[in-house]
């Protein structure tokens, strides 16, 4: 069974700019841009919702099938978060990114850590996933604070759209899931993208050269040591659904999630919430 929210999400998934390390980027994106979004009252202003996923590991297709292309990277290749912002409507997304908070901080601060030229980005609803595993009875974590693999679809005509694809591969995902992964996944959703003329996102993020990515899965894992089953599942899944996605473009990132924001439940900007990882020790790297 699935079930679809309400609200309208929009996805974009970044790398960092030049001269930036990645906790550096980490950093400046939760502490400052995460902080700056929640300083504000008017609801119409931000997001109804916040997340950020900062991620440790990721995996990319290549560019061709034969030759030297086959080692070869995509020019996207590298992200280092995605962010997911959550609104109740359209006409809170016009009013959102056309008020004066967003053009004259919000706007301003990404040249601080973003590149444009690469970034992705989609609106999307958000459809949860039945996933049957024996993790799934007992979370490890709880949505908003978990590890997650956020798996960007695209398909062979590059559709921007993603009702028709979603509902044919998605038995296929879950089937190997729940195959390889019965004690590494606990949940799941799918974010099927959505074409609208109300926003220009390209005109927002940037990447209006990049493909198109018609579907965004997100998986909910136990751990960090859950990513060899979880790559077990993608390369069997991307072997049977072969003729609905393009595997050389679609790609997988290995996420933990930071909420830097949730109206519905009244929950504002924290430090506390920033996740940490082994290898970039604290403290900040900010000066």
């Amino acid at each position: 069974m699935a079930s679809s929210t309400g609200l309208i999400k929009q996805i974009a998934t970044g790398r960092r700019k030049p001269g930036l390390t990645r906790k550096e980027f980490f950093d400046h994106r939760f502490q400052i841009h995460g902080s700056i979004n929640d300083i504000i009252d008017d609801q119409n202003q931000k997001p109804h919702k916040y997340i950020q996923t900062q991620v440790f590991d990721s995996v990319y297709g290549p560019r061709g099938d034969t030759g030297i292309l086959r080692n070869a990277n995509q020019i996207w290749c590298g992200r280092d978060d995605t962010t997911e912002l959550y609104f109740r409507d359209w006409d809170h997304v016009k009013a959102c990114f056309n008020s004066e908070h967003v053009k004259n901080v919000i706007a301003p601060d990404g040249f601080e850590f973003a590149d444009f030229e690469t970034s992705i980005s989609l609106m999307a609803r958000e459809k949860k996933l039945s996933v049957s595993t024996r993790l799934a009875s007992e979370p490890t974590a709880q949505p908003d604070y978990a590890t997650v693999a956020m798996y960007f679809i695209s398909t062979p005509d590059n559709q921007p759209n993603g009702h028709i694809v979603e509902a044919h591969i998605t038995p296929l995902l879950i089937k190997e899931l729940e195959k390889y992964c019965q004690d590494e996944v606990w949940g799941a959703c799918a974010n099927v993208a959505e074409v609208s003329e109300h926003f220009d996102l390209h005109a927002y993020f940037g990447g209006a050269d990049l493909p198109q990515y018609a579907v965004v899965y997100k998986i909910y894992m136990k751990n960090q040591a859950s990513v060899p089953s979880i790559r077990m599942a993608q390369k069997e899944f991307e072997a049977v659904a072969r003729q609905h996605i393009d595997t050389g473009v679609s790609f997988l990132l290995f996420s933990k999630e930071a909420l830097i924001l949730d109206i519905e439940n009244n929950t504002g900007f924290s430090l506390d919430r920033q996740p940490v990882f082994a290898d970039l020790p604290e403290p900040s790297h900010l000066k």
